[in-house]
C-alpha cells in the first residue's frame, strides 16, 4: 500500500458523504486494488437513452484529469445469462456515453463474491470490446486482510484511504467462514475508528452490499450490519 496521503482531504475531489465509494475515496479506492488511472476530478452522472429508447441513469461516471472518463460498474448476479448480458450492455452504454462526450472511456467492473469467472471481453469479428479493469472480490483473501487491517488499527489508531477502501470491501471478499462472520468482523474493525470514519465506512458497506450481493449472502451481511 502506498503512503497515507488522503485523496479526499488534500486533492479536493472526494466528499466524506454519500453512497459512492469512488466519490468518497477517489483514486485511492482504485489503487487499493492495483488499478491506476489519471486523477479523478469530477463526478458527472449522466442520463443516456438505450437501444430500446429507454432512459438509463449512469450514476458512477467520472471525469479524469487527462480528460478521459471513468465508468464504475458493480455487478452482483452470477447467473450466466446476466453475465452475458453485462458485456453487451457495457458495450452499448460505452457507445452512448461516447456519443455524448466524445472522450475515451475507462470501464471498471467490480464483480460480487458469488462470481468466480465472467467474460471481460467479446469478439464479434469486426467488433471487439474489452472492459478496462475488473475487481474480483471472490479472488481476494478477506481473511488475510482482516488480520492486516485489525493490526494496523491497533498500532496506528487509524487507516489510510486505501486501507479504508479495503475495509469497506471486506464483507465481499473471499473467506473460509460465512458471509455473516466476514461482515461482522469488518464492522468490528470499523467500530474501532473515530466516529465520522466509522459511520462513513459502515454506510458505504451497506451501499455496496446492495450492489454486490444477492439472496442469502445479502441477508447475512445486512444482519451483521444491523448489529453494528
Amino acid at each position: 500500500m502506498s503512503s497515507s496521503r488522503n485523496d479526499c482531504s488534500q486533492e479536493g475531489f472526494g466528499k466524506m458523504n454519500g453512497n459512492s465509494i469512488i466519490k468518497v475515496f477517489g483514486n485511492r479506492f482504485l489503487s487499493a486494488f492495483g488499478i491506476q488511472f489519471g486523477r479523478i476530478v469530477e463526478h458527472i452522472p449522466t442520463e443516456i437513452v438505450n437501444l430500446r429508447n429507454e432512459k438509463v441513469w449512469i450514476e458512477e461516471l467520472f471525469r479524469l484529469e487527462d480528460d478521459t472518463l471513468l465508468y464504475f460498474v458493480p455487478h452482483a448476479s452470477p447467473n450466466p445469462r446476466d453475465l452475458d448480458e453485462l458485456i453487451f450492455q457495457l458495450m452499448e452504454y460505452h457507445l452512448k456515453i461516447y456519443e455524448m462526450y466524445e472522450k475515451l472511456i475507462n470501464i471498471v467492473v467490480v464483480f460480487g463474491p458469488a462470481i468466480s469467472n465472467a467474460k471481460n471481453s467479446i469478439d464479434l469479428g469486426a467488433i471487439k470490446y474489452r472492459i478496462s479493469d475488473a475487481i474480483w472480490t471472490s479472488r481476494i483473501d478477506g481473511d488475510e486482510f482482516t488480520e492486516e487491517l485489525a493490526r494496523k488499527v491497533r498500532h496506528k489508531g487509524g487507516l489510510t484511504d486505501e486501507e479504508l477502501s479495503l475495509l469497506t470491501m471486506l464483507p465481499f471478499m473471499n473467506t473460509k467462514g460465512s458471509s455473516f462472520q466476514r461482515a461482522l468482523k469488518a464492522v468490528q474493525i470499523a467500530n474501532t475508528l473515530d466516529g465520522n470514519k466509522r459511520d462513513l465506512v459502515i454506510k458505504l458497506m451497506k451501499a455496496m452490499a446492495e450492489k454486490l450481493l444477492t439472496g442469502d449472502d445479502f441477508e447475512q451481511v445486512v444482519h451483521a450490519f444491523e448489529m453494528a
